[in-house]
């Protein structure tokens, strides 16, 4: 009989990405068990679901879906009745911890759907916190995960793209630039205080274009940041390709891959293009420690307000707002930009 394992992963894009480690390590440790993801539906409403990224393929078979929040009543009984009828033998905690009430309700929950064996659940101290991995810099989300789930990080970290992704994002980028080289843009960032303002943008995205004039634009968001981002790029000199909400992550993901760098906030763009290999030059606030959402890779150049990195809290789940993202220069991030450009065309 195939194993039943329920994962439950709050979040949406940027949380899907850096949960892949831990979805693979378990994959591997149950190559033939049936894997289900409880999870939310995003909180921002312009944000894109796990299920978007991560499909329904031989890693993932299905989600169980709540509202924000956890819903109402009458939503928990559905979806308690739904993993019930399933029967799953195992569950996997694989979200950021919830405070002590509400982690008690959950694993209420998890017991009230029939599930005997939970594992994970970070009622200890030490699945609570990130360890330090250096000066000023601590672990990632996905290796506190995998540290949660005792299980080493998978060989290769990677998505199955299908031909006809492929394809697809490959027209788009040759119709668009037609072999011009191109950088990728995304304001992402949904939260006020992880965002560098207009002015910021408008100064770096006009020396770059200024620098090379025949450069293209790929634009990379939400719908709802397809409007801001397209004012951004109105000083742009070279071909400009808007796909804010008109492409699934997927295949924003693809479109990125052979782009010089991408450019922009810390963000589920930022961690789609880490994924596919793209370089990131990212801007973070001082919401949560230095390192911990840093994208995957080491050929990324981060941005980080590091005259607050000793006041950020090293508790997991638990972050708090810091507006600190504008003392970041905008003359710094100009000048690694050009100096990657120039690396590129020197190569």
């Amino acid at each position: 009989m195939t194993q039943k394992i329920l994962i439950f992963r709050r979040g949406s894009i940027g949380d899907a990405v850096v949960s892949l480690p831990a979805l693979l390590a378990i994959h591997n440790q149950y190559p033939t068990a049936e894997l289900r993801i409880l999870t939310n539906a995003p909180v921002m409403g312009s944000a894109a679901a796990m299920s978007a990224l991560l499909g329904h393929a031989d890693l993932i078979t299905d989600y169980f879906v709540l509202p924000p929040g956890g819903g109402g009543l009458s939503t928990l009984l559905e979806t308690r009745a739904a993993i019930k009828s399933w029967s799953p033998d195992k569950l996997i905690y694989l979200s950021e911890p919830s405070h002590a009430p509400s982690l008690i309700k959950e694993y209420l929950f998890f017991k009230f759907c029939g599930i005997e064996v939970l594992d994970s659940l970070p009622f200890g101290k030490s699945l609570c916190e990130y360890l330090p991995e250096g000066d000023k810099i601590w672990e990632s989300e996905s290796a506190r995960l995998l540290r949660a789930i005792e299980l080493p990080w998978p060989n290769t970290i990677e998505l199955s793209f299908s031909e006809a992704e492929k394809n697809q994002a490959l027209t788009l980028i040759s119709e668009a630039f037609n072999s011009v080289p191109f950088v990728a843009f995304s304001i992402g960032g949904k939260l006020p205080d992880k965002d560098w303002g207009n002015n910021n943008w408008s100064v770096v995205l006009k020396a770059l274009s200024n620098a090379q004039p025949n450069l293209g634009l790929l634009l990379i968001g939400a719908e709802d940041e397809a409007e801001r981002t397209q004012g951004l790029s109105q000083e742009w000199q070279g071909p400009v390709l808007n796909l804010c909400g008109k492409t699934n992550p997927r295949i924003s993901t693809l479109v990125m891959e052979n782009a010089k760098f991408f450019l922009g906030h810390d963000s589920g763009p930022m961690h789609l293009a880490a994924l596919i290999g793209t370089p990131c030059v990212a801007l973070f606030s001082a919401r949560a420690k230095p390192g911990v959402w840093f994208p995957f890779g080491d050929n990324h150049s981060i941005f980080y307000p590091w005259e607050m990195a000793d006041g950020v809290s090293n508790k997991a789940g638990f972050r708090t707002a810091g507006s600190s993202i504008l003392s970041i220069e905008a003359s710094d991030v100009t000048d690694t930009c050009l100096d990657l450009l120039n690396e590129s065309r020197n190569a």
